[in-house]
């Protein structure tokens, strides 16, 4: 099932997203919620998936897969909240409940074949804005700043090998279906499913949180932001071009995402 170019594919993305999602949550308990959560939120696996469907399909096909990314991106936003209430009674129950309505909602767009950008990116803001609504002013999740903490090798090579291995899995899943089913797992919630882990056992509830309100806002609109110029970038100008200058793009948006954060987070 799985070809060389799949298996190399496999093995960049559980590097990249370990040592991204390692370094994010590093710089988070060291620096703080808002810095950690935007760096966090940055395109990295999604970099890697649409690039290979690009490349082993076309980048035709790959500007198609981003039609459900932006609705799924304002799903995740309900994937944290899910997390945020949960969390308050059980977090491993947190955890699964978060991970049923991301399924429920996200195949279900599979299901009836959703194909309207426009109408995408539409959801995207109306879910996220109400996702930020709830966790801003109702339930007053605020930032939390920086802490003193010893890292062990041993604790940095297992939140590698945990978030490594829960984004690989993702990128897996993608390859069973065609354009919109890639599309899916291409906006899975890994990161915020490896940062929710790992910020949890690390310092608590309330630090995980915090953590995930702010990647919540950069993650998802940095995403789309990268999605939306892949749409218009690998069709008009291939498929090297266009990935350098959505991520260039994505690099603009989240200093901009972090001044905003600043501010009203």
């Amino acid at each position: 099932m799985f070809d060389a170019i799949f298996i190399f594919k496999l093995l960049l993305t559980f590097l990249v997203g370990s040592l991204w999602i390692t370094g994010a949550t590093v710089v988070a308990e060291k620096f703080g919620s808002k810095i950690g959560g935007v760096i966090g939120g940055m395109p990295s696996t999604i970099v890697i998936a649409l690039f290979f469907i690009g490349w082993t399909q076309s980048p035709l096909v790959a500007a198609a897969s981003t039609v459900v990314i932006p609705v799924i991106m304002g799903i995740d936003g309900l994937f944290i909240l899910t997390y945020t209430y949960v969390s308050r009674f059980h977090v491993p129950l947190a955890i699964l409940a978060s991970l049923l309505v991301w399924f429920i909602l996200s195949l279900g767009l599979v299901l009836v074949h959703f194909q309207s950008f426009g109408i995408s990116l539409l959801c995207f803001v109306l879910l996220l804005g109400c996702s930020y609504i709830v966790m801003e002013y109702h339930w007053h999740v605020k930032s939390i700043a920086g802490r003193s903490y010893a890292f062990s090798l041993l604790n940095l090579i297992l939140r590698g090998a945990l978030s490594g291995s829960i984004i690989t899995i993702a990128v897996a899943l993608a390859k069973l279906g065609g354009p919109l089913l890639g599309g899916a797992f291409a906006s899975f919630p890994a990161v915020f499913l490896s940062t929710m882990i790992i910020t949890y056992l690390a310092q608590g509830r309330a630090f995980s949180v915090s953590v995930l309100k702010i990647m919540m806002i950069s993650g998802t609109i940095d995403v789309t932001i990268y999605a939306s110029a892949v749409r218009l970038f690998y069709p008009t100008i291939g498929l090297v071009e266009g990935t350098i200058s959505a991520f260039l793009l994505s690099l603009v948006s989240a200093y901009l995402i972090y001044l905003l954060v600043k501010k009203i987070a």
